[in-house]
């Protein structure tokens, strides 16, 4: 009871394209904490509920990834997990270590089992973080874990960014069509390093990239799942834009979460941009996801996906 859609479809739209709080204060008037507090209502949704409006449409292979932030002055974690081109899951944590990221990731668990009681991720793509992955593997015993070669390959960039030929060679390692094909440029890369002359912090990341060579090629049993995390990271990184406008959060840990969660489906549901030569066939990522919508107004979609605050009715 805060406002009518047709009221504030726009400004909500603004605050999921990353345009500070204030500026939307100065355009539609209201005052900052009347924004600030339409988010986290938001935020009290299930926010794989919401977004996952039909149960057998909950994702099969997920990606999962923590981001830090400016929280209060200090250091927090943003632990993220995402599919299908959704947020699904968004917890703040104190810490990166494994008890403060089961319980993080135990959130998304609980959302995820009540859209379908019986959904097991086959896989999860992951940057290596040890806890993050032990976290994953206590939550689903059954998960394949994946390792992300994204950072793999960004280690070594960043290490020797104008070598294009060696980044050339990385990714053509990374385009083998089977697990054999992988094992056997991963290979052909290793010997070509060794006479390569290459400084000690980049032939120390390739020894990295050497060493996980069968987590890598792991990859290969699963043909839908994700090899990189770059499935995670675009949705975490508009997410950020959005604090970086506002200078991080500034709340307690329940409040900040929850303006966390509710940007997160603001991105699920705001409305994808126009193209000039043909209609787009889906409204928005979440309306991909699940192949349908209720409402062609986005908001209103928004609004009866999040009925039950988007948590599934089990009779």
């Amino acid at each position: 009871m805060t406002g009518t859609v047709d009221e504030l479809e726009k400004p909500l739209l603004l605050l999921a394209l990353h345009v500070p709080i204030w500026a939307v204060t100065h355009v539609f008037g209201r005052n900052d904490m009347y924004w600030q507090r339409l988010l986290e209502r938001m935020g009290r949704n299930s926010l794989a509920g919401t977004t996952v409006r039909v149960s057998d449409k909950m994702p099969q292979h997920i990606a999962a990834d923590e981001h830090h932030l400016d929280w209060r002055g200090e250091k927090g974690f943003l632990a993220m997990t995402a599919a299908s081109g959704c947020a699904l899951g968004a917890a703040l944590t104190k810490a990166a270590d494994e008890d403060h990221l089961l319980e993080a990731y135990g959130v998304f668990d609980q959302e995820a089992r009540n859209v379908n009681a019986q959904w097991q991720p086959q896989t999860v793509n992951t940057d290596g973080w040890k806890a993050t992955r032990n976290a994953f593997t206590k939550l689903f015993p059954k998960v394949v874990l994946l390792l992300c070669f994204l950072h793999g390959f960004l280690k070594i960039r960043d290490r020797r960014r104008k070598s294009h030929d060696l980044h050339q060679r990385v990714w053509d390692v990374y385009r083998a069509e089977s697990a054999a094909d992988f094992a056997v440029r991963m290979d052909a890369l290793k010997t070509w390093s060794e006479t390569a002359a290459l400084r000690g912090p980049v032939q120390e990341n390739l020894e990295k990239l050497f060493a996980h060579k069968e987590d890598y090629a792991a990859s290969y049993a699963h043909p839908t799942c994700y090899r990189t995390s770059n499935q995670v990271d675009r949705p975490m990184n508009r997410i950020c834009r959005s604090l970086y406008a506002s200078r991080g959060i500034h709340g307690h840990q329940a409040t900040s979460e929850r303006r966390l969660r509710g940007l997160c489906l603001l991105e699920n549901f705001r409305p994808f941009a126009p193209r000039s030569n043909t209609d787009r066939q889906h409204q928005s990522p979440a309306h991909r996801l699940n192949d349908r919508s209720y409402h062609s107004n986005w908001l209103h979609n928004l609004q009866a996906a999040a009925s039950l605050q988007g948590f599934h009715h089990r009779t």
